[in-house]
């Protein structure tokens, strides 16, 4: 395990052991494929059907048999018709043609289609005429998609633990399945601490600040398909704090706090998860997001975040929403996220220990081409660089400097949720 910083783990590290003792903690449900956006799949979907079902025409046409056209000296008699769903009966005749739809199954017989914008048809379509340059470029199987040429029947499609994206289900859909096995969502219970916080739509004391972390875990939670209990604010109380983890226990799989888990005075999260269960794990080697804590009370699993907003989107992002996905039984392969190498459009000077992100976003130089330009604040109390940001800018912990024209790694938001 390598720990850049005593007392301190990066964030691989970390999330390798995490994945090692925090096991999958939901069982598999079966759900229509309507309702399985997002979800995870616990069961591998071997395909039923051959996709195509047929040999089928890749275009609107005529299908003929290759062998008949060196003879063709005039007018091609049409003996019948195949739609998708209605397919041509019976054997295609010598030196006939069968007029074709896009997906109608191939005739009997036929082994080529030539495309309708390349013959010249009588009125009713009973004839036809094709060039004899037609005819030379004309290749045998041409424009035919051959039944299993995409899916085979008893091949595997889907993965268990893909996280299910519309082209899963759409696959799904495809071989007929009505209903899949996938995770039941953790449930989650989502509280904030700290007395200087105020609920958005009240009245804001002095000195105050409004509630912001708690919607950013929500809205977190929520994306990967969590159900989430909002338990609101708690007062930085020990017995409170307390009373409320003790209870929350006994319905949830998760409870998951921002605030409270550093070394001041009023941070009691560590204490009283102490005096319930077991702290697992605690401060990473990360910035923003140091002061994470995670810790377990019976069989429920306890995530502590920091108290800045920024440190809560990172590191939910980054650590939270991987681990829960696991819990979920997600593949780790699915875990980790994308990191695009890009050319630095920035100077930036730190210190080394820890890894850090900063918030960024890809711009057009002046040259056209697109690199990375990050916030110009790395201040972890800024919501708004969040709002602005696309993306992470991640720096290795043993990264000094970065100049302009540099290489660096790009995580776009939008893979992380």
């Amino acid at each position: 395990m390598q720990v850049t910083k005593p007392g301190l783990t990066t964030l691989s590290d970390a999330l390798d052991i995490a994945f090692a003792e925090v096991p999958v903690m939901t069982t598999a449900e079966e759900r229509p494929i309507s309702a399985c956006y997002g979800a995870i799949l616990r069961q591998d979907v071997v395909a039923q059907v051959f996709v195509p079902s047929v040999d089928n025409s890749a275009m609107d046409g005529y299908a003929l048999r290759h062998a008949d056209l060196a003879a063709i000296e005039g007018p091609v008699s049409v003996t019948g018709v195949s739609l998708a769903g209605h397919p041509f009966a019976g054997t295609l005749p010598w030196g006939a043609a069968v007029r074709i739809a896009t997906g109608a199954a191939i005739p009997d017989g036929a082994d080529c289609v030539i495309i309708q914008e390349n013959v010249a048809a009588n009125a009713d379509e009973t004839v036809i005429e094709i060039d004899a340059d037609v005819i030379a470029r004309t290749r045998l199987h041409q424009n035919i998609r051959w039944q299993g040429e995409d899916i085979k029947a008893g091949a595997p499609v889907l993965q268990a633990g893909s996280i299910l994206r519309p082209q899963d289900i759409a696959i799904a859909a495809g071989q007929g399945f009505g209903s899949l096995s996938v995770a039941r969502p953790l449930k989650v219970a989502v509280f904030s601490t700290g007395d200087e916080l105020a609920i958005p739509g009240h009245p804001l004391p002095p000195g105050g600040i409004y509630d912001s972390n708690r919607f950013a875990m929500i809205g977190m939670l929520r994306s990967i398909g969590c159900e989430v209990t909002d338990l609101g604010l708690l007062a930085d109380d020990f017995d409170v704090l307390q009373g409320a983890l003790a209870d929350a226990v006994q319905s949830h799989d998760v409870i998951m706090t921002s605030g409270g888990v550093s070394v001041g005075k009023a941070d009691l999260l560590k204490p009283v998860v102490e005096s319930l269960g077991e702290i697992t794990a605690w401060k990473l080697a990360i910035k923003p997001g140091k002061p994470l804590l995670r810790g377990k009370i019976e069989d429920c699993l306890v995530i502590g975040l920091p108290g800045n907003p920024v440190s809560v989107l990172v590191s939910g992002l980054l650590y939270v929403l991987p681990l829960l996905r696991h819990a979920m039984g997600a593949s780790h392969s699915q875990l980790s996220p994308t990191r695009i190498p890009v050319r630095a459009g920035f100077e930036f000077k730190r210190g080394t220990g820890r890894r850090e992100w900063l918030r960024a976003r890809l711009m057009q130089n002046d040259d056209g081409e697109f690199e990375a330009v990050a916030f110009p604040s790395t201040s972890s109390g800024m919501l708004s660089s969040m709002v602005w940001a696309e993306g992470l800018i991640e720096l290795p912990e043993n990264c000094g400097q970065v100049s302009k024209g540099d290489q660096v790694l790009y995580l776009p938001l939008q893979g992380l949720q």
